[in-house]
């Protein structure tokens, strides 16, 4: 039915359901009656209705596929970005022997000087490099939120879809019982007139996003958490100087009263 592809390319539903009663009106006095008063047969038209929309129903979950494998390759773009901050060997402490020297007062000093500066040069890139992780994290979390808003323009999608079938089916059967010599014998609902509502959120594309995103984010936060514990330890490195001497006790004369 060439006249159906007009039809879903068309903008004003009026005009639709207007030329969908037309049809049926033609088609109650050209086709067989028993092609309308048989339950158990559905009309050529509601076949036709039917096929097309599930003809859209795929290409708006193809436009999922599609959205679903992008949001991936960002989220697994993330996941190296992150990786790369936390594998930086600038960001590691340096083994304790780096800076404790040999005795003697001077090169003691000048071993801690320069520990100190290693130490305060590395603290910066520590900064610097959690806050690459945090801006990649942030973006990954994002990712998530982006795809929940995909399933949802896909349900409203799918869910127009449907509807737009349903009121071209029921515009159609309207045309039928206003031509039909034996509309008093036309039953309330034909074969397959009613359209069963796809599964929300795109069923198993759904699911399988939902857990990659997440699969994804719970491995980084791991990392993360071992790399804090790596390069921000919770307790202060050991004093790269020796201990102060500790004083001589004093000694105490007896002084005669």
């Amino acid at each position: 039915m060439a006249f159906l592809s007009r039809l879903f390319n068309r903008g004003d539903p009026l005009a639709e359901r207007e030329e969908a009663r037309r049809q049926g009106r033609k088609d109650a006095r050209s086709h067989p009656l028993g092609e309308f008063t048989d339950p158990d047969f559905q009309p050529a038209y509601v076949t036709e209705i039917r096929a097309r929309a599930r003809e859209q129903i795929t290409e708006v979950d193809r436009r999922l596929a599609a959205r679903r494998t992008a949001l991936l390759e960002r989220a697994l773009g993330e996941r190296e970005v992150i990786l790369r901050e936390l594998g930086r060997s600038d960001t590691r402490p340096q083994p304790a022997a780096y800076a404790n020297g040999h005795d003697g007062d001077g090169f003691i000093s000048i071993a801690e000087a320069r520990a100190r500066r290693a130490e305060a040069r590395r603290r910066a890139m520590v900064e610097e490099s959690n806050a690459g992780v945090q801006r990649a994290r942030a973006r990954l979390e994002h990712l998530t939120q982006e795809w929940e808003n995909a399933l949802a323009e896909r349900d409203h999608e799918v869910e127009a879809v449907h509807a737009r079938a349903e009121q071209l089916i029921a515009a159609y059967k309207s045309g039928v019982l206003q031509a039909h010599p034996r509309r008093e014998e036309i039953p309330s609902l034909w074969k397959g007139e009613v359209i069963a509502v796809d599964a929300p959120g795109g069923g198993a594309a759904a699911g399988s996003g939902r857990e990659e995103i997440a699969r994804i984010l719970r491995e980084v936060e791991q990392r993360i958490e071992v790399w804090h514990a790596e390069v921000m330890p919770a307790h202060p490195r050991p004093q790269l100087t020796p201990p102060d001497p500790e004083p001589a006790e004093e000694t105490t004369e007896d002084v005669p009263e």
